[in-house]
């Protein structure tokens, strides 16, 4: 998708100033996984709102978000089992875009009279079926697509994913699902704060399993603050156990629908690549 800037051609560098160019040639734009590198980040842009640099756990790579929903946005497609990877700020080829807003007739994004590359805010790669997939995501306020000028710059962006036959989406606080946000927030910081090897993960797994199945329909914090006093542990140990199995996938529950705040052992389920000792446990990077 970045071919466009290696070599860099000189179609494009006649488009751009000299300070554009210079970020191309930085690497911006480029890379996959953990060696992408954004476009934009939190200190090339004034953002809407506050701004977030955070490690993800698809990558383990540092992303820059430019707004509250570009967060919301992100950790839900960090979090989604078939993304393999995801690109925030994504440039696209300004020759195209150019193209496209002479075509449309519509004002290309300038500065100055300088024309800007157009970013799109995620670029994400899936794995579904064992095929790879791309979808580009363009978030947005609700508000600011009241906006004439940024319906049109949505048409521009829309234009060049569909020249790319990609799927393009728009992103709004309409698909926000605040439960399941709230829950993956919570879990995690959780992923990696242990590193355990296959003995201690499957006997951890088993004391959970035992306890939760022990004392059905009660709190989960209430049972693992009982497993803590059992086994002489200092409390909160393994509600901290708990959080990191949450987080490996050990066991699930509705997270649309129930917060982790009211989590009690009825609701969780055990997964079967667990039980049978064939999960994939994810190691601290």
């Amino acid at each position: 998708m970045a071919s466009f800037l290696n070599p860099f051609p000189k179609t494009v560098a006649d488009l751009l100033d000299a300070s554009i160019i210079k970020r191309f040639k930085e690497g911006r734009g480029q890379g996959y996984g953990k060696h992408y590198k954004p476009f934009l980040t939190v200190r090339d842009v004034p953002s809407k709102g506050r701004v977030h640099r955070r490690p993800s756990i698809t990558h383990g790579r540092v992303v820059h978000l430019l707004s509250d929903l570009e967060l919301a946005a992100f950790v839900l497609f960090d979090w989604h089992e078939s993304v393999v990877d995801i690109r925030e700020q994504f440039p696209l080829n300004p020759e195209k875009t150019i193209n496209i807003a002479n075509r449309t007739g519509i004002k290309h994004p300038a500065a100055k009279g300088v024309n800007q590359v157009m970013t799109t805010d995620l670029l994400i790669d899936l794995k579904m079926d064992g095929k790879l997939s791309t979808q580009a995501i363009s978030v947005k306020y609700r508000d600011d697509l009241e906006d004439p000028r940024v319906i049109e710059k949505q048409e521009i962006e829309k234009r060049f994913w569909e020249g790319e036959q990609i799927q393009w989406f728009i992103f709004t606080e309409n698909e926000v699902p605040h439960t399941l946000i709230q829950n993956i927030k919570w879990l995690i910081p959780h992923i990696h704060s242990f590193d355990l090897q296959k003995s201690d993960q499957m006997l951890i797994f088993e004391q959970v399993q035992y306890a939760i199945e022990t004392y059905p329909g009660d709190k989960i914090a209430n049972v693992m603050k009982l497993l803590d006093e059992n086994q002489n542990k200092p409390i909160g140990s393994h509600l901290s156990y708990l959080r990191h199995l949450l987080a490996q996938r050990a066991f699930y529950w509705d997270m649309n629908s129930i917060n982790h705040k009211s989590l009690k052992t009825s609701n969780l389920m055990v997964s079967e690549h667990w039980l049978s000792g064939e999960h994939e446990y994810v190691y601290a990077k």
